[in-house]
C-alpha cells in the first residue's frame, strides 16, 4: 500500500507545482522523477526509469526542432503572411481567414509554437497598417494553431505522444502518420471552418469594417518577396521537409519509427545546407525534452505500482459501454487539458486508455480501440484551446502580447476559447460516435 500512496502523493505534488508554475515545469518534473528513484520502498530502479522514457517521442521532437530551426531562417512564414495581406487589399475577413488558414496548415506540419512565433510579429505589422486591434488576430492565431496541430502526428505534442505510445490490441500495431491524417484530418477541417464562422459572427462590426483606401493601398503595395532571406536555403529546406513527409507517410511499410525519419531528415538538412550544428541545436527546446523525460518516469512509476490500473478498474465499474466511455474520455480529457495543460494530461491518460482498450478487447470489443485513441488525441488538442494555460502555443502568444500595447488577458481569451471548444467538442462527439461506434 505504501508504494501506491507514495507515488500518488508525489505525482499530485509535482502536478500542483507544474500547474501553478511556482517552479519551472522542467525543474519540478525532473525533481519528481528523481524522487521516484530515491524514495525508499518504491523499488523503481534506474534501469526501469530509463525504460519508462519514450525515446521515439524525444527523437521525433529533436529531429523536427532542428529542421524547423533551419527552415525559419528563410523567412517563409513572413512571406506567406505578407502575401495574404497584400492580396487581401483591405478586405479584413479575407486577410483574417488567410492568416488563420496559413497558421492551421503550418501547425499541421511544423510545431504550433514555432508557427505562432513566426506569424504573430506579422500580425502586429498588418493590424497596425489596417488600423485595427491586434487582439482578434491573436485569438485567431491560437485557435487555428491548435486545430491545425490536431490533424497530423507531428502537429501537436499530444499527438506525438499518442502516436508513439498507443498500441491497438490483437496485433493491430500502433498509429501511423497516415492514420492521423485520415482519422483526425477531416475533424480538423470541419472544426477549422466552424471556428472561422464563429469568429466572423462573434466579431465586432467595427473590426471587420474595411480600412480607408489609403491603408488598403499601402497593404497592396507591400513586397512579400523581400521577406525571403535565403532562396537557396529555402529550396533545400523544403526539399528535405518533403522527403521527411514522404518518410512519415510510409514509415510503417519501411519498418522505421517516426523518430528515425525525423532525425534522418535533420541530419540530411544539416549536411546539404552546411548550417553549423551548434547553432541549430541551440534552438532545440531542451527544456521541453527534459520536461517530457521527468513526466515519463513519473507516469511509469504510477503504472508500475498499480495506480493506473486502479483508475481503469474504477472507470469500467461505472460502465462498460464503449460509447459512454469514449464520450467521457473525450470531454474529460478536454476539461483537464483546459486547466492542467494538454501535454501532462495526455501523458497520464495514455497508459489508462491502453488498459481500457486491452480489457475491452479481451471481452470481445476489439474494434472500439481506435475510437478511444482518437478521442484522447482530439480531446487534448481541442481542450487545450479553451484557456490560455491549455497549450504551449496559447502561453507563447499571451507572452508576446504582454510585451505589446494590447496584452491578451485570460478572461478576454476565454470568452472566445471556451464556447469554441464546446462547439468543436460537440462536433467531435458526433464524428467519433458515427464513424467508430
Amino acid at each position: 500500500m505504501y508504494p501506491v500512496l507514495a507515488v500518488a502523493v508525489l505525482f499530485v505534488v509535482t502536478y500542483y507545482f507544474i500547474v501553478t508554475e511556482k517552479l519551472h515545469r522542467t525543474t519540478i518534473a525532473l525533481a519528481g522523477a528523481l524522487a521516484v528513484l530515491l524514495l525508499p520502498g518504491l523499488s523503481v530502479s534506474q534501469e526501469e526509469a530509463v525504460e519508462f522514457i519514450d525515446w521515439n517521442t524525444l527523437g521525433l521532437l529533436v529531429g523536427m526542432m532542428v529542421m524547423v530551426a533551419i527552415l525559419k531562417r528563410t523567412g517563409i512564414f513572413r512571406y506567406l503572411a505578407l502575401r495574404v495581406a497584400g492580396v487581401g487589399r483591405g478586405r479584413i475577413f479575407f486577410i483574417f481567414a488567410g492568416f488563420g488558414i496559413i497558421t492551421a496548415v503550418s501547425s499541421a506540419f511544423i510545431d504550433n509554437v514555432t508557427t505562432v512565433l513566426m506569424i504573430v510579429p506579422v500580425v502586429y505589422l498588418v493590424s497596425d497598417l489596417l488600423g485595427k486591434s491586434s487582439l482578434p488576430f491573436l485569438v485567431m492565431e491560437i485557435v487555428m494553431a491548435n486545430v491545425g496541430g490536431m490533424a497530423t502526428l507531428i502537429g501537436d505534442p499530444p499527438n506525438i505522444l499518442v502516436g508513439s505510445r498507443a498500441v491497438l490490441p490483437a496485433g493491430g500495431g500502433g498509429l501511423s502518420f497516415l492514420d492521423f491524417i485520415v482519422n483526425l484530418g477531416p475533424l480538423a477541417v470541419v472544426c477549422l471552418g466552424a471556428r472561422l464562422l464563429y469568429l466572423r459572427l462573434s466579431g465586432s462590426r467595427e473590426f471587420f469594417t474595411p480600412p480607408s483606401a489609403e491603408k488598403a493601398k499601402t497593404l497592396a503595395s507591400m513586397r512579400a518577396s523581400e521577406a525571403i532571406r535565403d532562396r537557396g536555403l529555402l529550396k533545400r529546406s523544403l526539399f528535405t521537409m518533403g522527403l521527411v513527409l514522404v518518410g512519415f507517410m510510409f514509415h510503417h511499410e519501411l519498418g522505421l519509427e517516426p523518430a528515425t525519419v525525423a532525425l534522418a531528415g535533420a541530419a540530411l538538412l544539416l549536411v546539404i545546407t552546411r548550417v553549423e550544428p551548434e547553432k541549430a541545436l541551440l534552438e532545440v527546446e531542451w527544456g521541453i525534452l527534459f520536461f517530457f523525460i521527468g513526466l515519463f518516469v513519473l507516469v511509469g512509476a504510477l503504472e508500475k505500482v498499480g495506480v493506473v490500473g486502479f483508475l481503469a478498474d474504477g472507470l469500467l465499474s461505472v460502465s462498460r459501454n464503449p460509447a459512454f466511455l469514449v464520450v467521457l474520455l473525450l470531454w474529460g480529457t478536454a476539461i483537464a487539458a483546459a486547466f492542467l495543460s494538454a501535454v501532462p494530461t495526455v501523458t497520464v491518460l495514455i497508459p489508462l486508455v491502453q488498459i481500457l482498450v486491452n480489457r475491452l478487447a479481451a471481452e470481445g470489443a476489439v474494434d472500439v480501440a481506435p475510437a478511444f485513441w482518437w478521442a484522447l488525441a482530439a480531446g487534448a488538442c481541442l481542450g487545450g484551446n479553451a484557456t490560455l494555460v491549455g497549450a504551449a502555443a496559447n502561453m507563447t502568444v499571451a507572452g508576446m502580447s504582454a510585451k505589446e500595447r494590447e496584452p491578451l488577458s485570460f478572461a478576454h481569451y476565454a470568452r472566445t476559447g471556451v464556447p469554441l471548444t464546446a462547439i468543436c467538442l460537440g462536433l467531435a462527439t458526433v464524428y467519433i460516435l458515427l464513424r467508430y461506434l
